[in-house]
């Protein structure tokens, strides 16, 4: 199975201590979110059982995608980054498929859109909500 993680809202915490737009600009602010230790353990679980395993997010620049990966290292080092997709600017994730599989999300436009495109999607209800598989 090929699995599609969201970063924020579903790995990260990314929205706990947002207060404004040049947080999501900012490398700094991406590269020290808190994490979401139980989907954080999930996926390295996955990763490390051998299952296929992307990372599907979007960042507003360079910089925000440059702290994105800095923050997976840190806490998913198994993920090599062929398996990173970053959406820089605008953009739809089931643009970016690159295997069919499974995307894990907290944003309904994107598992609709994705749903809509014949593939299968876990939409998250809460931010930070533990992952059924």
């Amino acid at each position: 199975m090929t699995y599609y993680f969201d970063m924020d809202g579903v790995l990260a915490d990314f929205h706990s201590n947002y207060t404004n737009r040049g947080q999501a600009l900012s490398y700094a602010y991406l590269a020290n979110l808190n994490p979401f230790m139980e989907n954080v353990n999930l996926l390295n679980n996955l990763i490390n059982a051998g299952e296929n395993c992307y990372i599907l997010t979007k960042a507003a620049n360079d910089a925000a995608k440059d702290g994105k990966i800095d923050w997976l290292k840190k806490y998913v080092p198994a993920l090599t980054l062929d398996k990173f997709i970053c959406i820089v600017g605008y953009g739809k994730k089931v643009d970016y498929i690159r295997e069919d599989g499974i995307l894990i999300d907290d944003d309904a436009k994107n598992t609709r859109q994705w749903e809509k495109g014949g593939h299968k999607a876990i939409l998250l209800n809460t931010k930070g909500e533990a992952v059924a598989l």
